[in-house]
């Protein structure tokens, strides 16, 4: 797998010095404007001036940068720019990459009266890489980073003619959401609305990144009253944020920066001792979810925030990049009761589970049960229609009862739990559960 950042290159890079020199390859490639004008309309991820000066050989220029004045845009405007980029991708492919990720695609193309972003244009170079990819290698995959409200993001799929695989950034925040506040009743009705990807294609599921939580896939999911119910709580908790501009020139909050750790350390009420118990239980339905699951290295090692780096930097998303000296994990991961120890052993104990379920292939069935707010429940089933898993979790931090009638358990099967290897008595009237405990019930392991 590579990245290819498509939409800016570093102000370091060899081509953005040859635009300030005026000279050889990349002179022409960066998007400038002759004059400034106003840019409130335009959606972007930072609050920063999007217009940056910078002075070259030619006297100075007015060069735009959605993201940083260190990160600037290309013009794709410029065909040398698109054959530039088709040269990079065949070049990686050749070198025997098969997954190309595209870094902040959805800016790629620019028109100064739109909001500059998801544009036309946009998909069009997406399709055309398809297309590129489909003569040259045939099991090439393309992955969209689109950090979108999720109807936008869904866009990326085309009509199976643009990416193959697209991050699912509605799920971590929707996942902590519904922790934090005990009731799945957003997360039901978004789970219970989302289409199913088609064959080949699939939903990139993760719970942690690099960057911050994003706080914008949630738009048109959960009521701004109640974003701000969750935003308090992991304010509570350490989280700083990260702030964009709307429409309107006014900052709103882009991502919450803190660690995945951290954000579950209580509930909207405080902090509670169940840190453990809901990072386990997010993960367990970030794996079950239909897609592929993606690990943030942290969340092997259940990483809190690192306050030293945040203070030395100055940067609100080092709080959640530390950085670890590989003996240290080591030494760590040979101390059963160590806190890296048990958060690892545990997600990797569900991984190993995961992998070996064909219910959980990325494309099987998956339909949401509705249990209720203080449950969250899926059904998957293989392709083949031999597995069926029922993924059940009480997400909250009391001691549960579910009805057994409220799943469809064919009591002339076998059934387990995957999870604790405890057989299902069909003939009961009720599944017991702790507070944040998740069974996976299976008719065939």
């Amino acid at each position: 797998m590579s990245d290819v950042v498509l939409n800016h290159a570093s102000s370091k890079s060899k081509w953005f010095k040859s635009f300030l020199e005026n000279n050889g390859e990349g002179k022409d490639f960066f998007l400038t404007v002759e004059k400034e004008f106003n840019t409130q309309h335009i959606v972007r991820a930072r609050s920063h001036k999007l217009l940056q000066k910078f002075k070259t050989k030619d006297g100075n220029k007015i060069v735009w940068c959605t993201f940083s004045r260190d990160q600037v845009d290309f013009n794709f405007k410029n065909p040398k720019v698109l054959l530039a980029f088709i040269k990079l991708i065949l070049f990686l492919n050749n070198k025997g990459v098969k997954i190309y990720r595209f870094d902040a695609v959805a800016f790629v193309w620019k028109r100064q009266e739109t909001s500059c972003i998801n544009l036309d244009q946009t998909h069009a170079i997406i399709r055309l890489f398809r297309t590129l990819l489909n003569f040259t290698d045939s099991e090439s995959k393309i992955v969209t980073e689109t950090n979108l409200p999720f109807r936008e993001n869904l866009s990326y799929f085309g009509n199976s003619d643009e990416a193959h695989i697209i991050y699912n950034f509605s799920l971590s925040p929707l996942i902590i959401n519904t922790l934090i506040k005990g009731s799945s009743e957003a997360f039901r009705r978004w789970s219970m609305s989302i289409p199913p990807a088609k064959d080949n294609n699939s939903y990139l599921n993760f719970l942690a990144t690099h960057d911050g939580i994003g706080i914008r896939p949630l738009e048109g999911i959960i009521k701004s009253e109640d974003i701000d119910i969750l935003l308090n709580a992991l304010k509570k908790f350490g989280s700083k944020f990260t702030y964009r501009k709307d429409k309107n020139n006014k900052k709103t909050i882009y991502e919450a920066n803190i660690s995945l750790f951290d954000a579950f350390s209580g509930t909207i009420k405080g902090k509670d001792n169940y840190s453990y118990h809901r990072f386990y239980c997010a993960h367990a339905m970030m794996l079950s979810f239909e897609g592929i699951p993606g690990f943030y290295i942290h969340s092997l090692f259940g990483t809190k925030n690192n306050l030293n780096l945040l203070r030395k930097t100055g940067i609100n998303r080092a709080i959640n990049r530390s950085t670890y000296d590989y003996k240290y994990i080591v030494e760590m991961l040979k101390i059963n009761n160590s806190h890296i120890s048990k958060v690892f052993s545990n997600i990797i104990n569900l991984i190993q589970i995961r992998k070996k379920q064909t219910a959980f292939n990325p494309n099987a069935t998956q339909y949401t049960l509705d249990l209720g707010n203080e449950f969250f429940g899926i059904w998957r089933q293989s392709i083949n229609r031999k597995q069926s898993i029922f993924a059940i979790y009480n997400i909250t931090n009391k001691a549960r009862k579910l009805n057994i009638n409220k799943i469809n358990i064919l009591n002339f099967e076998s059934w387990i739990d995957l999870v604790s290897h405890n057989t299902i008595q069909t003939k009961r009237t009720f599944l017991n559960f702790s507070p944040y405990q998740f069974m996976w019930i299976t008719n065939k392991i």
